[in-house]
């Protein structure tokens, strides 16, 4: 079996680019599938393999979230959403990523968005790039609630 590609990741063996935040214990980096219209889905996972929540000790899952919280709100900012959906992924069937990672999708009025979703597409590594550096600028700039923000 192939090593887990977010243990890659966190290790910094590839896509380091890609990476819009990292702290000790979580990082942050764009969706390989997302919608043309949720740009900038992104995943929020530990930097050590863990595979389901059960295995992970509060203080970790409590950072995971108030970062799914942070990302959404940088979601606004970099591009423009409004809201978003947030949903996590484990060691379920079929799941192709045996690690825990959180979904932050930002939203907008009338996408139409749906679970699953037929309409995801593979993102070329560029856009992945890209909305990373966006979403990164984001981050680090001071929270905001509003709904404004670039597209």
């Amino acid at each position: 079996m192939d090593p887990c590609p977010f243990c890659r990741i966190a290790a910094g063996l590839e896509d380091a680019d890609l990476v819009a935040l990292r702290t000790d214990r979580v990082l942050v980096v764009p969706a390989l599938r997302q919608r043309r219209r949720n740009r900038g889905h992104a995943l929020v996972l530990p930097v050590d393999h863990v595979a389901r929540t059960a295995d992970a000790d509060p203080a970790l899952l409590g950072e995971i979230l108030r970062t799914a919280g942070r990302v959404g709100l940088a979601q606004r900012a970099a591009f423009g959403a409004t809201g978003t959906t947030t949903f996590l992924n484990e060691d379920a069937p079929d799941q192709v990523l045996p690690h825990l990672h959180v979904h932050v999708v930002p939203r907008r009025a009338g996408d139409r968005f749906r679970m699953p979703d037929p309409e995801g597409e593979v993102q070329d590594r560029e856009e992945r790039r890209l909305q990373g550096l966006a979403l990164a600028a984001a981050l680090r700039s001071p929270p905001s609630t509003g709904s404004g923000g670039r597209g």
